[in-house]
């Protein structure tokens, strides 16, 4: 999904109109605190056995930005200060207050348009016997529902007792900064959730080029579809709207782009930027690149963003997001509804 959502935003063109550009003014030395909530509602099936559960995510964090470069790219961390998750019953499953600097953190890199790049991530994983918060690589995590991790031995920060939330013997607020090589054991019920929002983080991706109010644009990449549109536009403040949708009989190879200017009359429209179709393959590899399109996850939503013209920097955003994967006798919904301000 993030992959997806990425290569969606990079596609976004200029829209050719006087306008003002907006992109974040990242500064060496400063660090921008971020608090979010996210409710997550996962219903879950799996050789007949149906299971739903629903995690409420509080978490605040701070981007420490060491360096930036003369394009206006940084590099720095992102760490956590504080969090905590809740399940359907409302008891706390993990929880960690006043963690110290720089304790749990993933590095980072994000240029002036809000592409972030992470090389390892922060995620807890739940199991029977333990919650635990995992620093892994990032492609490690996600669609996989942890394949990657069960039963092998990765860097843990923290385990939790899945009854009180409460950090099991061993661990500490002051020992989390230097993570224990443990064993994770998963099954059909374990759920992966996201301590920071890196999802959420892609839909800060500003579009290209000059913007003006009410212009809009729309880019398919495959099967997925995003529009943005920039609803106010003033000289302090911009609202931009966004919607994502899949549509999984599309052609996996093909793209296009439309744009439409204030009045809604069309500045720009580009078939087929793929070049090729997947129509061109012989039938073994379309039969492959079936196979592929049915893992894919399906992802559906909206939000809304405010964006701080004047100091080139991120107000607030809210939404809901649809991820289902259907796969391998695997079926997951989550449904994410979520709100990320800048404190």
């Amino acid at each position: 999904m993030k992959t997806s959502i990425t290569l969606l935003a990079a596609c976004f063109l200029t829209i050719n109109a006087f306008a003002t550009e907006l992109n974040y003014k990242w500064k060496a030395g400063a660090a921008y605190a971020f608090g979010a909530t996210i409710t997550d509602n996962i219903s879950m099936s799996m050789m007949g056995i149906e299971s739903q559960d629903k995690y409420l995510t509080t978490v605040d964090f701070v981007l420490a930005i060491s360096a930036v470069d003369a394009e206006g790219d940084a590099t720095g961390t992102l760490y956590l200060t504080n969090f905590n998750v809740k399940n359907s019953k409302g008891i706390s499953v993990a929880s960690i207050l006043n963690v110290p600097k720089n304790a749990i953190k993933s590095e980072v890199k994000v240029d002036k348009k809000g592409n972030f790049t992470f090389l390892k991530k922060v995620y807890l994983v739940t199991t029977p016997t333990s919650n635990v918060l995992v620093y892994g690589n990032a492609n490690d995590h996600g669609a996989s529902a942890g394949a990657e991790v069960d039963g092998e031995k990765v860097d843990v920060y923290a385990e939790f007792d899945p009854k009180t939330g409460k950090m099991k013997a061993g661990y500490s607020v002051t020992t989390v900064k230097t993570p224990k090589k443990v064993t994770v054991k998963e099954n059909e019920e374990s759920d992966e959730i996201d301590i920071i929002p890196y999802d959420l983080l892609q839909f800060l991706i500003l579009p290209e080029g000059d913007v003006k109010q009410n212009e809009e644009i729309t880019v398919r990449a495959g099967m997925y579809t995003v529009n943005e549109k920039i609803k106010t536009l003033t000289a302090t403040q911009a609202v931009i709207g966004e919607t994502i949708r899949t549509d999984k009989n599309a052609d996996m190879f093909e793209g296009n782009a439309n744009a439409k200017d204030e009045d809604g009359n069309s500045t720009m429209e580009i078939d087929n930027f793929g070049g090729t179709s997947q129509m061109d393959l012989d039938s073994e590899d379309q039969a492959a690149l079936g196979t592929m399109n049915a893992m894919a996850p399906s992802i559906s939503g909206e939000l809304l963003s405010t964006f701080d013209v004047t100091n080139g920097m991120f107000i607030n955003s809210n939404g809901v997001l649809t991820t289902t994967i259907d796969a391998m006798g695997l079926k997951m919904t989550v449904v994410s509804n979520f709100s990320i301000r800048k404190k």
